[in-house]
């Protein structure tokens, strides 16, 4: 249908917008029982070997090309057809008139898997799709062919009794690059379109843009699992390091703004979600909680009282280190800027801008937000220091 076939992004299928079948061949028809499009400009978007096993069916009923082959004997039968133009007699039946509930299971088996009298390796639908495989590329159109031969077909059983499995192809016009959102996106609007229209059959859809789709969802979970863990793990380490639950918990609200700004930069660079971009995204909470931690500790450290005296003297004391630190690991990072290996190149950008943003965060961010809401004398202790005195 129109809204399910055209050429923009808006249908799922690529193809002409009809809202029926694309002419038929007249000759293939009354020749051989084949389905052929009169034009090549009549694209369906579908390769489906169920469309031309109605053309088969409907081209077997009365058996008329080998029954008969004079025009009075043709005409006078009302399930045939004489062709003047091509001097033979063909099938009255028009492959229409398939039961749209699909034929019985014996009848449908006993028609799909007859074997050919003149072959007796294949089947009489398998050499009647060979056949039409040969029509085209006589007619200049191989690649019709081997579209089809290639994207749709059924499989027997070795003893051609059963069928195996078999599969059909639409021309889709998903691009060829996608965010996990949109390949998502495509999935969901694909599977809705199979549940209405072939809610029944136990099969499934796939495409190679899936393949990369499944493997993103799964580090999307992965990226995610592993951000929280390592934050889990950051808090606990900064409570080991302080003792301090009130610090710890304004350090890992200064590692949240860290990862979370990095994890925004990360589609501005154009970057997609692959197997590096997982990684550096668990590795970011490790690279930025650093910084953090040197700060605080001299924060909890610091010989006064009031939480502004107690920012200055962490700056005063870890300060010098933490930016000469941040700078040596800049200058290294920048160093991977020349590789012409893109991973290196890569990596060099993720370590440049986590080290960068780390050390703003935590002195432009961090220490400011301990001046205004930081811990004074022994709030949020977990080991509080006992006084003890003697007498005499």
């Amino acid at each position: 249908a129109a809204a399910t076939r055209c050429s923009t992004r808006e249908c799922l299928v690529r193809g002409s917008p009809l809202a029926d079948r694309c002419t038929a061949e007249t000759d293939g028809w009354e020749l051989h029982g084949f389905f052929v499009r009169e034009t090549e400009t009549c694209v369906t978007g579908r390769y489906c070997w169920m469309e031309d096993f109605k053309y088969f069916w409907a081209y077997k009923q009365g058996n008329c090309q080998k029954r008969l082959t004079t025009s009075a004997a043709c005409v006078a039968d009302t399930g045939c057809r004489w062709s003047t133009s091509n001097n033979i007699c063909y099938s009255a039946t028009s492959p229409d008139s398939y039961p749209s509930t699909g034929l019985d299971e014996d009848t449908f088996l006993s028609l799909l898997t007859n074997v050919s009298a003149e072959d007796q390796s294949v089947t009489e639908f398998e050499k009647y799709m060979q056949d039409k495989y040969s029509y085209l590329r006589t007619r200049n159109r191989r690649y019709e062919a081997d579209f089809h031969a290639r994207y749709t077909g059924v499989r027997l059983n070795g003893l051609k009794t059963q069928v195996m499995f078999s599969w059909i192809s639409f021309n889709a016009t998903f691009p060829r690059e996608n965010t996990v959102d949109e390949a998502n996106v495509w999935y969901n609007r694909w599977q809705a379109f199979k549940d209405t229209h072939a809610p029944n059959i136990g099969g499934y859809q796939t495409t190679d843009l899936y393949l990369f789709l499944v493997t993103q969802n799964e580090m999307v979970k992965a990226a995610t699992m592993g951000i929280c863990l390592s934050l889990l793990v950051a808090f606990i380490v900064l409570l080991a390091t302080t003792c301090n639950w009130w610090s710890s918990s304004l350090g890992l609200v200064c590692i949240v703004c860290i990862t979370a700004t990095f994890l925004g930069i990360v589609p501005l660079l154009g970057w997609s979600l692959g197997e590096n971009e997982c990684i550096f995204m668990i590795a970011t909470v490790g690279l930025s909680v650093d910084y953090t931690v040197h700060l605080l500790h001299a924060y909890d450290n610091a010989p006064v009282s009031a939480r502004t005296a107690r920012a200055h003297a962490a700056l005063e004391e870890m300060g010098i280190s933490v930016a000469n630190s941040a700078i040596t690991t800049l200058f290294a990072a920048a160093m991977l800027f020349a590789c012409g290996f893109y991973f290196f190149f890569q990596f060099g950008g993720f370590i440049f801008m986590v080290i960068g943003l780390s050390i703003l965060m935590s002195t432009n961010f961090l220490m400011p937000l301990m001046m205004l809401v930081g811990p004074e004398g022994d709030q949020g202790k977990m080991l509080r220091r006992r006084k003890i005195g003697s007498t005499e």
